[in-house]
């Protein structure tokens, strides 16, 4: 527990500066996060740190990030390179890293890069944005527990978090209208009440979700925790998961509406 404790003070003490100072230093730090995120998961499925797949992964993550200083010829002509050098790690390495394994990881640089760049985008439309994202799913993720906890009896996905029960999902999601109606009194995100726990309730959901995808990912690799970089927490994958997918829906969502 102390050094739980520890570590989520440092985390902190380091996070929240460049979430308030936002620009250049959030975007800075949501490609970090991508990164190592995307080193978990290249340890995870080759069960050893694959330098040249790592960075090829981030450097297509760096075009993400990097697109709009790059045209959109040089940006796909960049992302088929990157993909035909990932592909070709599977010849290179006489068959020893599997084509599906090659897949999965093409697939998850997508999904964890478009994730964290979405993070970025919403702390560019405001700190409001990004503090109502991240407290929704601070919300969602605690009162899930506590109330699985306390009246969980029916299991979510017992085959891949046997301890997550639906009762549970339905006291976090619904505790995140909390959340919905703070945020639509005190700030301008949303103009309609309603629109305003519709939102919340999908992004809820949907973050629940992204747990599971991330708790599936680790279990298909037979693993507790996605790595060790926050002693006590996990990895950055295991923190972030249920972010990594709400902030495209998110996107999507104020976009609409």
């Amino acid at each position: 527990m102390k050094t739980r404790v520890i570590t989520a003070i440092v985390a902190l003490i380091v996070f929240l500066p460049l979430l308030f100072l936002g620009g250049d230093y959030f975007k800075f730090t949501t490609f970090a996060l991508g990164v190592m995120a995307m080193y978990e998961i290249v340890r995870m499925t080759f069960k050893e740190t694959n330098i040249v797949v790592l960075g090829l992964s981030s450097l297509a993550g760096a075009l993400l990030f990097l697109n709009e200083e790059i045209s959109q010829l040089q940006l796909y002509g960049l992302f088929f390179l990157i993909l035909v050098g990932m592909l070709a790690t599977v010849v290179a390495t006489g068959h020893k890293i599997k084509l599906v394994e090659i897949g999965s990881i093409i697939f998850v640089t997508a999904y964890i890069f478009i994730g964290f760049y979405c993070l970025f985008m919403i702390r560019n439309l405001s700190l409001s944005h990004v503090a109502y994202l991240l407290l929704t799913i601070w919300f969602t993720d605690s009162f899930a527990y506590f109330g699985g906890m306390k009246f969980g009896k029916n299991k979510l996905s017992p085959k891949i978090s046997p301890n997550k029960s639906i009762e549970g999902s339905v006291i976090g999601s619904l505790s995140s209208i909390v959340i919905a109606l703070s945020f639509f009194y005190t700030t301008n995100i949303f103009s309609n009440l309603l629109v305003a726990i519709a939102i919340t309730l999908v992004v809820s959901v949907v973050g629940q979700f992204g747990d599971l995808i991330e708790s599936a990912y680790k279990r298909e690799y037979q693993v507790k925790d996605s790595s060790n970089l926050l002693p006590g927490h996990g990895g950055i994958f295991d923190r972030f998961d249920s972010v990594i997918l709400s902030a495209p829906c998110l996107i999507i969502l104020l976009s609409l509406f």
